[in-house]
């Protein structure tokens, strides 16, 4: 009997519920409903980053079922003691369950052929030529479907989403007396699952980001430095209040210098008479000055709301600073001596 995985991606909370392997009956697909596991989309990312970076199991599981194929007309292979020492070491992974699952499955179908032959003496002279045969279709299989779990493009909208085409599960909906929910049927590789969030990724122009606090990868959009943990979260904003108490003084004292700084030479120009008789001229200093002092408070609010420090500000105090002094000397230069 095969089985088949049920999953519900809810957008709004970015997780998703699963429940692999079920047996491929209406009654257990029901059933499993019941029991789905939830993951947040960043937990399902930093599993498959696990599942694509550590392939030393599947090489193994790659000899043993090749040996199994050799061995009197094949026998069953069992994973369960291979899937528990991938989680002892690596931790809980949906994608190499998955994997494992739907290979065995492929190996399972094609070794009936061993089984079962329609021929039992065509079959006994060409025993050799029929076990390379269902050994080719099982590593294009296995080596097909790993190429297709393994894209970069389901985690980041900057990678180009590959052409291929995964047939559509059934729907199923689970009822009771109060509310109804909607699950989808995956293949046991879980591309299904990995396409509609690849979907979700590029829509919103996620990519891959660390988390400053944590440390641990999640999906974010550029530039972000926080995942979507309560605790991150939290840290984040006490961060900012931190950061803002200690450097709200040096944002208002940076803006102050260079207000004092500008009227400095605002003072000069008054006094070599640009004021009074070139007007137009002393009008544009005032309106620069101006321009200059909004551009920096614009940059103050936003180091304000991301909590970040004045060296920012600072430097561009200290290049606005230049170019209003070189101005005012410009028009003292062109302008003072007459009048």
């Amino acid at each position: 009997m095969g089985t088949t995985t049920i999953y519900r991606i809810n957008e709004t909370d970015r997780t998703i519920n699963i429940t692999q392997s079920v047996n491929d009956t209406d009654e257990s697909v029901h059933g499993a409903v019941l029991n789905t596991r939830t993951f947040t989309f960043d937990e399902l990312m930093n599993q498959h980053k696990v599942f694509c970076e550590h392939t030393e199991p599947y090489d193994a599981f790659r000899d043993r079922l090749n040996s199994a194929l050799r061995i009197d007309r094949s026998i069953n292979v069992s994973t369960d003691d291979m899937i528990a020492r991938f989680i002892a070491e690596y931790g809980e992974n949906v994608f190499f369950r998955g994997y494992v699952c739907s290979v065995i499955e492929f190996y399972d179908k094609e070794r009936y052929v061993l089984l079962k032959p329609n021929d039992v003496v065509i079959a006994k002279l060409n025993m050799r030529k029929i076990q390379d045969e269902v050994a080719r279709k099982l590593m294009d299989y296995m080596d097909t479907q790993f190429t297709l779990m393994c894209s970069d493009a389901y985690f980041s909208h900057k990678a180009n989403m590959e052409h291929f085409m995964v047939q559509s599960g059934r729907t199923v909906i689970a009822a009771d007396d109060y509310t109804f929910n909607v699950f989808r049927e995956s293949d046991n590789c879980l591309l299904t699952v990995l396409a509609e969030v690849g979907q979700l990724v590029h829509k919103n122009k996620w990519t891959v980001c660390e988390c400053g606090f944590c440390h641990k990868l999640f999906l974010g959009t550029e530039g972000e430095v926080c995942c979507h943990a309560a605790e991150c979260i939290e840290a984040q904003k006490q961060q900012k209040e931190a950061i803002y108490k200690e450097n709200t003084k040096a944002y208002s004292a940076v803006k102050r210098d260079y207000d004092a700084y500008v009227r400095g030479y605002k003072k000069k120009l008054v006094e070599a008479g640009i004021e009074k008789y070139h007007p137009a001229e002393f009008d544009e200093f005032m309106q620069a000055k101006q321009e200059r002092m909004d551009d920096m408070d614009k940059l103050k609010k936003r180091l304000i709301r991301n909590g970040l420090p004045t060296k920012e500000l600072e430097k561009l105090s200290a290049k606005y600073k230049a170019k209003m002094k070189a101005m005012a000397e410009e028009l003292v230069e062109r302008f003072g001596k007459k009048g």
